[in-house]
C-alpha cells in the first residue's frame, strides 16, 4: 500500500511538472492585424455641383483624385488635381449624397498655393475619421468640391466612390 501511495504521489507530481512546463513553454501567439488600404476616387466637373454653378468663361474646369483610408488607424490621406479652375478659394471633402449639398468633413489645402493640387492634411494635422464617417465614405456619401470667386458655394464637384 505504501508503495502504491508513493507511486501515485510521484505520478501526480510528474503530471504537475509536465503540465506546468507545457504552460510555461508555450509561446504567446498574438495575431498580427493585417489591413488593406481602401481607395476612393472622384472625377470633378460642373455638372455634379449643387446648386448649379455659373459657368466660367474660357476652358471648362475639371479635376480628379483620390483618398486612401487606413481602416486600422482610420487616417485619410490623398490629393486632387484641378485644371482650368480660375480663382479657386477653397476645396473640401463634404458629407453628402449625389445631388445633395452637405457639411464640410475635411478641409483640403492647396499645395503649393496656386498649383491646383489640393491635399488632405497630414501629420500633425492628419484627418482621422470616426466610424460613422467611415461608413458614409464607404457608402459613397462623401464628395469633393472646389470653391471659386465666381462660384462661392462650389464650381466643380465629384462624388468619392470606392475604386483602385
Amino acid at each position: 500500500m505504501k508503495v502504491l501511495r508513493k507511486l501515485s504521489i510521484a505520478l501526480l507530481g510528474l503530471c504537475a511538472v509536465v503540465l506546468l512546463s507545457a504552460c510555461g513553454s508555450r509561446e504567446s501567439v498574438s495575431p498580427i492585424a493585417t489591413t488593406s488600404l481602401e481607395t476612393f476616387t472622384a472625377s470633378l466637373d460642373l455638372a455634379q455641383e449643387v446648386p448649379a454653378p455659373t459657368i466660367p468663361a474660357g476652358a471648362v474646369p475639371s479635376g480628379s483624385g483620390s483618398v486612401t483610408l487606413d481602416p486600422l488607424t482610420k487616417v485619410l490621406t490623398g490629393s486632387f488635381t484641378t485644371i482650368n479652375v480660375v480663382g479657386a478659394t477653397a476645396a473640401h471633402i463634404h458629407d453628402g449624397d449625389f445631388g445633395v449639398a452637405g457639411l464640410v468633413v475635411v478641409p483640403l489645402t492647396e499645395s503649393p498655393p496656386g498649383s491646383g493640387i489640393w491635399v488632405v492634411p497630414t501629420a500633425p494635422f492628419a484627418t482621422v475619421l470616426n466610424d460613422l464617417q467611415i461608413a458614409r465614405l464607404r457608402a459613397g456619401g462623401f464628395y469633393v468640391n472646389v470653391h471659386t470667386t465666381l462660384n462661392l458655394t462650389g464650381e466643380i464637384r465629384g462624388q468619392l466612390l470606392p475604386g483602385s
